[in-house]
């Protein structure tokens, strides 16, 4: 698993304008030799305090090793390394979580920092992608859609996806803050082969269902944004055109594909059922008030769940 595409200069200087938050690229190490070392990608407010901008699936970080296959001295170099990583956290304070990809197993230094460490799950398909790979509801949804004669189309039409977006925001109550102008941007930041959106339309002409993501050749490709019509969800379109997303991503020679997120049970059934792996990523956060906040709502959860199941 490769998250280039969360380091692309494009991608940075959208979430600069978006969220006026400042990207920082830093290479850190023990000591002035190139290796061990870690580079990652850091958002600052204007205090200087690590903030992750929303929509960003995760805090890309990438581990860079001496020239060594020994796993233990390998181990050694990580934890060694991170602890300095961890120092620059705790240097410049961090408002909300951030989440390492997938491909970090080993965020102990953070917890040694006394950092609050969470597990959160993402599904990961590797390319070559087979239909044959998901569920066979999946499936019968893509068939029934290509009878009805719903069509799918890479797009320049961003209104088009932004009423799919909208339209399933006001349906589950919650709101992207994206617009037309902002995946205008977007897309002229880091082109349209890399912030790719893609539309299906009904029979009828209407934008049925829409999803943009982002790729980068040879590494994974991210999904980024999506949304339904609600008056398309029972006719098969989204899966339609998650079908049609996966197969040219894999033409456009992305590795593999992150459904950035399986942590809401209904949303993780439907991303399994494409029959995607089930990966855990790690996220922290610094012990403040929001944290605290938020360890009061899981508890709060817990409570009901106790009442759920007695």
């Amino acid at each position: 698993m490769d998250y280039t595409v969360l380091t692309l200069d494009g991608w940075l200087e959208f979430n600069h304008r978006k969220w006026g938050l400042s990207p920082v690229k830093l290479s850190l190490s023990e000591s002035t030799s190139e290796r061990p070392a870690i580079e990652l990608v850091i958002y600052t407010d204007k205090r200087g305090r690590i903030k992750t901008p929303k929509l960003n699936p995760y805090t890309p970080l990438a581990f860079l090793p001496t020239d060594t296959q020994s796993v233990s001295r390998l181990g050694r170099q990580w934890l060694s390394v991170s602890e300095v990583v961890v120092k620059e956290f705790r240097e410049r304070g961090v408002v909300n979580a951030v989440s390492f990809p997938p491909s970090i197993v080993d965020v102990r230094p953070w917890k040694w920092g006394s950092f609050q460490v969470t597990v959160n799950y993402s599904l990961y398909s590797e390319f070559p992608y087979s239909i044959n790979y998901a569920d066979k509801s999946v499936r019968a949804k893509v068939r029934k859609a290509t009878r009805l004669g719903y069509i799918c189309k890479r797009t320049s039409q961003l209104k088009d996806v932004i009423e799919c977006l909208d339209d399933t925001g006001e349906r589950q109550d919650f709101d992207y803050r994206l617009n037309i102008a902002d995946l205008e941007i977007c897309q002229r930041l880091l082109g349209p082969d890399i912030c790719r959106a893609y539309v299906c339309y009904s029979p009828n002409g209407d934008a049925a269902s829409a999803r943009v993501a982002l790729s980068y050749p040879g590494a994974s490709a991210v999904g980024w944004v999506a949304g339904t019509k609600r008056d398309y969800l029972s006719d098969g379109c989204a899966q339609l055109l998650w079908l049609f997303t996966l197969e040219d991503l894999q033409s456009a020679g992305a590795c593999g594909f992150d459904y950035a997120g399986a942590n809401i049970r209904s949303v993780a059934a439907a991303k399994a059922a494409w029959g995607g792996q089930l990966v855990p990523y790690y996220t922290i956060r610094q012990p403040n008030a929001r944290a605290l906040v938020h360890h009061m709502i899981d508890f709060w959860q817990f409570a009901r769940g106790n009442r759920k199941y007695r």
